[in-house]
């Protein structure tokens, strides 16, 4: 039994038991290692203690299931705080224990230290939806929140389509670097003038806002006129320039993504046929 227990206490990986109601009645002394504790620390507590409270809702729903179903689980991804107060990212697996009668008596299972990977994943799956220039979302991203707000309880959301009026000028006569660095300057305000709605840039210089309220919508795009208003310092020029905004009031459940984005492209075009050009647009001047 020794051997056994030496064997336990200095695998790489911690070793547990968990009665019925969660509570554990075994821990390997690699708990210290992962969490900061001793085994006679984490004896009589649950997983769900050392968690941040919406990470102890979110796995204690997913394991309550899986206790009602009496199965084995492998894989569960989950957040802890560790003694010293860092989050610490655990891989969990575990099989059911059952008397001779059956009965489900806890689980037996491991914990992996998976931090550096999630880490590393979390930054990769970031990565992959934000647009490279601006820092925006990028459509993955714009597809992604979509869909969430299709799925929400509000009473409507608005999709605010919107590119910019005689933006090729500024390339061909600044160049593409000046272009881009407007672009990352616009970005930047109208971002922050829209808030709390989220911004994401399609490519180009075409950009959408989703609105977690329609109603809001006319004033986010109120605001940006108003910010395009002022002049953009680019590489010593300044600049001016203007847009052309389409929105889409949305009701969840009621259509795709794509078919939001296709209604407010059609209010996009039709506001760029009602609205003149002012000459000062596109107009800049050197320093």
């Amino acid at each position: 039994m020794a051997r056994l227990r030496a064997m336990l206490d200095t695998n790489s990986d911690w070793i547990w038991e968990v009665d019925a109601q969660g509570r554990y009645t075994y821990a390997s002394r690699h708990s210290l290692v992962l969490l900061g504790y001793e085994p006679h620390e984490i004896i009589g507590r649950t997983p769900f203690d050392f968690m941040p409270p919406d990470e102890a809702e979110r796995v204690g729903s997913a394991f309550a299931e899986i206790v009602r179903e009496k199965r084995s689980f492998a894989g569960l991804i989950n957040h802890n705080r560790h003694r010293d107060g860092r989050i610490v990212v655990l891989e969990t697996s575990g099989v059911p224990l059952f008397d001779a009668d059956g009965v489900l008596q806890g689980y037996r299972g491991i914990d992996r230290d998976v931090t550096t990977q999630e880490t590393e994943r979390t930054r990769l799956h970031h990565l992959a939806r934000r647009d490279d220039l601006t820092g925006l979302g990028n459509r993955l991203a714009l597809r992604e929140r979509l869909s969430e707000a299709m799925t929400e309880p509000a009473t409507d959301f608005a999709v605010i389509l919107f590119d910019l009026d005689h933006f090729k000028p500024i390339n061909d006569t600044l160049g593409h670097a000046a272009g881009d660095l407007l672009l990352t300057l616009l970005a930047g305000r109208i971002a922050c003038l829209a808030a709390p709605a989220r911004m994401f840039r399609l490519g180009g210089d075409e950009f959408v806002i989703v609105a977690p309220d329609g109603a809001l919508a006319t004033a986010i795009v109120e605001r940006a006129h108003a910010g395009l208003a002022q002049p953009f310092e680019v590489y010593g020029a300044s600049v001016r320039i203007a847009a052309s905004f389409g929105i889409a009031t949305c009701l969840p459940n009621a259509e795709s993504p794509e078919e939001v984005l296709a209604r407010a492209d059609t209010a996009l075009y039709e506001a760029k046929a009602r609205r003149p050009a002012p000459e000062a647009e596109h107009h800049f001047t050197g320093a």
